[in-house]
């Protein structure tokens, strides 16, 4: 199952007709281009490492050598200290947010040792208190969004976030400013909306030990489930870089990207729609993607997830609201991936990737997708599958099978005994060879409908299903 995607948060409902961003890709079944951003994807994204010594700099801002301090306060938890405000403050927000303002700050102060904790402390504070306004987004009817008027009611878009990050950060005598620009959120998908010019959202840069930093407080919040807005903490978007940032912010001052070598906005427009996320769990991807990649009929992208997770793939009708589930085809070894795609009209489809943590029994959450414009339409089918770890299905991995036709059966199973075709109460064993790959000849009989492939630890163990294909 897949978790029911969320996106986060804009701020400014979008008006106006929706232009298509530029399909760039090399005609072909396999094949894509590379744009030249392979650079954003290979960035040390989940440890925040030191890339390059020297100090960097972005037209008006100093930019960190490192990120490997403000990456320990990316924890995905709330400081406790802000999910429990003392009451003797939290008594003033309503009636006097001028001293609940000056009360917060002498908190904040009081139980942090260093400017990172100090903005870490006052982000969570916007995060956990401020509702996003959709009610009055949806009538366009927004109330003032100064920092009293936001604090009073708990209710804000993105405007009243960014100001209230920014009062705080500025009677903590900590630099913050407020940017303006386009974010890929509610209503923006590779085919829609993507229009980084006109913009829609805001956000803020802090400066800390004279280095600047990104932060978005409104995703942070939660994110638009359907007509509802729902609270969820994160940290995706705190202190995030720039590399990384850039792939669903675009600032109308270029300068406020904080890249040594800033993106046009056609550039923009090119990029995957990758969340953060992606780029804690992804290690590399081939082939370098696009926002809208052009195929002929089918599609294979070869990927590494990092240590201790685990990736899905889905494809999706152009608006996200009808699967392919046979339509996919996801082959693991260890920590590397294969997934086979195939599309089965001469349309626009969504390629959705999703991840969770091994062997979590939570279902899998969003952290990307790209636009897939299909030139052909292709019949393959794959398999539907239940098993893709430590099983690799060397042949056949496509269906339907035809009766009465030969395959032959290829499959390697390092840590199992036994792999057998599986047809009502009949079973074919594999032999397994010198290479360790289990395979067999067998003809499709003429009186079924599925074959399924099985392993099991013994001869009289439990058989699992691995793959069940459809047979005509």
């Amino acid at each position: 199952m897949m978790k029911k995607l969320g996106v986060a948060i804009l701020a400014v409902l979008i008006t106006g007709s929706s232009s298509l961003p530029a399909t760039n890709g090399i005609q072909g079944t396999d094949e894509m281009s590379s744009y030249g951003y392979g650079s954003l994807l290979t960035t040390n994204g989940a440890s925040g490492e030191t890339v390059s010594s020297p100090p960097r700099q972005a037209t008006n801002y100093v930019l960190p050598t490192s990120y490997e301090v403000a990456y320990t306060y990316r924890t995905g938890l709330p400081d406790p200290k802000m999910k429990n405000i003392p009451q003797n403050i939290e008594a003033n927000r309503e009636n006097n947010p001028d001293e609940y303002i000056r009360q917060i700050v002498a908190y904040i102060n009081e139980n942090s040792t260093n400017d990172f904790e100090r903005v870490k402390k006052a982000h969570d504070l916007v995060a956990l208190l401020i509702h996003y306004d959709v009610a009055k987004l949806r009538t366009n009817t927004i109330s003032a969004q100064d920092f009293r008027s936001v604090l009073k009611s708990k209710l804000a878009v993105c405007e009243g976030y960014s100001n209230v990050l920014k009062k705080l950060c500025d009677d903590l005598q900590i630099k913050c400013e407020i940017v303006s620009g386009f974010g890929r959120g509610v209503g923006v998908s590779p085919f829609t909306g993507d229009e980084p010019t006109n913009s829609n959202h805001a956000w803020n840069i802090v400066t800390i030990n004279n280095e600047n930093y990104l932060i978005d407080c409104t995703w942070n919040s939660g994110y638009m489930d359907g007509r509802t807005s729902k609270q969820e903490y994160s940290t995706d978007w705190l202190f995030l870089k720039p590399e990384q940032f850039i792939y669903t912010h675009f600032p109308e001052n270029q300068s406020q990207q904080l890249m040594e070598k800033p993106l046009s906005s056609g550039e923009f427009s090119k990029l995957p729609f990758y969340r953060p996320k992606f780029f804690e769990i992804i290690d590399e991807i081939s082939p370098n993607l696009l926002a809208i990649n052009k195929v002929k009929g089918k599609l294979t992208i070869e990927c590494t997830a990092r240590e201790g997770l685990e990736i899905n793939f889905g494809i999706y009708s152009e608006n996200g609201s009808r699967q392919f589930p046979n339509n996919s085809f996801i082959q693991r070894k260890g920590d590397r991936y294969k997934a086979y795609f195939s599309f089965p009209s001469s349309e626009n489809y969504l390629l959705r990737i999703f991840w969770k943590r091994a062997g979590d029994e939570a279902e899998y959450s969003y952290c990307g997708e790209i636009g897939i414009a299909s030139s052909t339409g292709s019949t393959v089918k794959y398999p539907t599958q239940y098993i893709s770890s430590g099983i690799e299905i060397i042949s056949p991995i496509e269906m339907p099978l035809q009766r009465g036709k030969s395959y032959e059966f290829k499959v390697r199973a390092d840590n199992k005994k036994i792999v057998a075709l599986i047809y009502g109460k009949n079973f074919v064993q594999l032999t397994k060879g010198e290479d360790g790959v289990f395979s067999v000849e067998a003809k499709i009989p003429s009186n079924i409908k599925d074959l399924s492939i099985g392993v099991a630890d013994s001869e009289r163990g439990y058989y699992e299903t691995v793959v069940q294909y459809q047979v005509d």
